[in-house]
């Protein structure tokens, strides 16, 4: 008799663990706040390329708390474009050689769960002193961790901004 109460207690315990296992896989949330961005210098080109990924949740949460509108990045609406443009250039840039930059964003796209921004800034000095200023999703993720890789011809430099953490710099 006690080994058939067990039994029952130890089968409605692994339904309750099943259960809440299952419940919690299909969050809506990602547990991790991590951005990338990408700084590539083409020299013959003399253009600096930019991709700053973030997740596209995060991104669409921060663009309706600033905006107070619904923008919707999976449907590639190109009524998000001045919205997002906006909060790519107040909360990004660059500083190349000691003279800013004035970076364009010409178009996003959305890969899995991120959304891929695309920003590009045409002259450009030789780089020497590189500044980033990134606090992308800062203002409404406290755990937010951007991380930031500089190429320039086959030579590559990183650094991890952690929040509030909002500057980096390189030299090539």
């Amino acid at each position: 008799m006690q080994s058939n109460r067990f039994f029952g207690v130890t089968i409605r315990f692994t339904l309750v663990v099943v259960i809440v296992l299952f419940s919690t896989s299909f969050k809506a949330k990602h547990p991790y706040y991590i951005g990338m961005t990408e700084i590539r210098f083409d020299t013959s080109k003399k253009t600096v390329n930019t991709t700053c990924r973030m997740f596209t949740d995060d991104l669409q949460q921060a663009l309706f708390k600033l905006y107070k509108k619904r923008i919707d990045l999976e449907h590639n609406d190109t009524s998000a474009l001045p919205y997002l443009r906006r909060y790519m250039t107040e909360r990004f840039s660059l500083t190349i050689g000691g003279k800013s930059t004035t970076l364009k964003l010409i178009g996003y796209e959305i890969e899995e769960e991120a959304t891929w921004c695309y920003l590009e800034t045409t002259p450009y000095t030789e780089p020497g002193q590189v500044v980033i200023f990134n606090k992308l999703l800062y203002d409404f993720l406290p755990e937010q961790t951007n991380f930031i890789h500089c190429y320039k011809n086959t030579v590559r430099k990183s650094f991890k901004l952690s929040n509030p953490e909002t500057n980096a710099s390189f030299t090539f």
